[in-house]
């Protein structure tokens, strides 16, 4: 099932659903209540987060834990299932629209009623109001990443182009250095390769003075020139030589990211999310700001993944005190440390940094620059808007093999996410 699909699934599953929480047993050390948390990730994060479990259980012995991962790429078709069947998790993981299409259909719980469960004082400034949609507190942020541009400094050197001053680069220095290094490195290394990811679409509406979604989330903010821009770059970043064919660039946007080109040594710049950087390569590997974010900056802190509660747990208080040690307690972010992001409780984030391992620090190095620029976040991505991402991969597919123009791609763009905002 494909995330049009399963967002389709999930408006048919959410129909109906509560919102009021069931009133659960209080357990006991003999007889402890059962909470089920559901997360995505690959098998090193499962480990991790089955050992910060059992230290919480040993901590709440009157509470036990049933952890349940899953692949990214079935999550959310899990969690469409399990929600029409009646057996949504009491945790559960959330990013991008989905907090807003969970929350206008009832299945979130509105966390104001276990807040004297969740301690968000030692939050950093403005990262508790990324839970919010509408007003209302539905989600806590599990730790916050930022795009970046990570770049590879081997690259650069073998082919003897000076890094890029992030303080003054632009889009056009961008694809003239990708193209300089392509040509400049052995067959088979590239400079970039294009990013078609709707978070850094709405970096690029931002720079250019425009939200991706209107205020009241009902159609695309973005307009039609700036859009067919964003599909240009990537375009004339294949035609001058700076990214690999359409071909090249499709499978290398499918691949994990240690066989990607960059995870390979094969790529200098790549537009990323912070906290994937050390996904790619045991290469030093750096991190910089975007092109353009000296002039108008588009770049803000947001949540790369966010811990909710369903309506329906009948152990709401109990799932809230597990959330609030996944996010206050040392221990628990000493074993975590950024793989979620980096911790919004600052003492966290200050306890963990020597724990880090080098690449790690200088991701905590880079949202410090980018918390520094104190730049306010858009507002959740609306409901009826978690299909966008497909929707641009697709045209921007369709762009880079010449089947449309840039201006066409914008147009279907805007008219297919804006039917289904609506």
């Amino acid at each position: 099932m494909g995330v049009a699909a399963a967002t389709a699934s999930l408006a048919l599953a959410l129909t109906g659903c509560g919102s009021s929480p069931q009133a659960g047993k209080v357990g006991t050390e003999e007889d402890p209540v059962t909470i089920r948390f559901a997360w995505w990730g690959n098998d090193s994060r499962a480990k991790t987060t089955l050992e910060v479990i059992k230290d919480f259980e040993a901590a709440n012995p009157t509470i036990k834990v049933q952890g349940e991962n899953t692949e990214f790429s079935s999550y959310w078709d899990k969690m469409a299932t399990q929600i029409a069947g009646g057996t949504t998790p009491d945790v559960f993981a959330m990013s991008g629209s989905y907090p807003s299409e969970y929350a206008s259909r009832g299945v979130l719980l509105d966390l104001d009623t276990v807040k004297d469960q969740l301690d968000t004082s030692k939050f950093a400034e403005g990262t508790v109001d990324l839970g919010k949609i509408d007003g209302k507190q539905y989600t806590i942020t599990a730790g916050v990443n930022a795009m970046s541009m990570v770049l590879d400094p081997t690259v650069f050197e073998a082919a003897g182009v000076p890094l890029p001053d992030d303080e003054t680069w632009t889009w056009d220095d961008y694809v003239d250095i990708a193209a300089e290094i392509t040509a400049k490195s052995p067959a088979g290394t590239f400079g970039t390769t294009p990013m078609s990811n709707d978070s850094f679409v709405a970096v690029w509406a931002r720079q250019n003075g425009e939200e991706l979604y209107t205020e009241d989330g009902r159609k695309m903010g973005i307009s039609e020139d700036t859009l067919a821009k964003w599909f240009e770059l990537n375009k004339k970043l294949m035609d001058t030589g700076g990214a690999p064919s359409a071909s090249q660039t499709v499978e290398d946007g499918s691949a994990q990211p240690e066989m990607t080109l960059m995870g390979q040594g094969k790529q200098a710049m790549k537009i990323s999310w912070s906290n994937q950087m050390t996904s790619y390569s045991g290469a030093p590997l750096m991190m910089v700001k975007l092109p353009g974010e000296s002039k108008i900056p588009g770049t803000w802190l947001r949540s790369s993944m966010e811990y909710a509660i369903s309506a329906k747990s009948p152990q709401s208080k109990e799932a809230a005190l597990f959330i609030n040690y996944l996010v206050n307690n040392m221990d628990a972010a000493s074993k975590i440390k950024s793989d979620r992001g980096m911790p919004a409780n600052t003492e966290l984030k200050a306890g963990i940094t020597p724990l880090l391992k080098e690449t790690q620090q200088k991701e905590a190095a880079y949202l410090d620059r980018i918390a520094e620029m104190k730049i306010d976040p858009p507002k959740p991505f609306p409901a009826g808007s978690s299909a966008t991402m497909e929707v641009l991969n697709r045209y921007n597919t369709d762009v880079l093999f010449g089947k449309v123009s840039p201006r066409d791609a914008a147009k279907g763009v805007i008219n297919e996410v804006n039917s289904n905002l609506g």
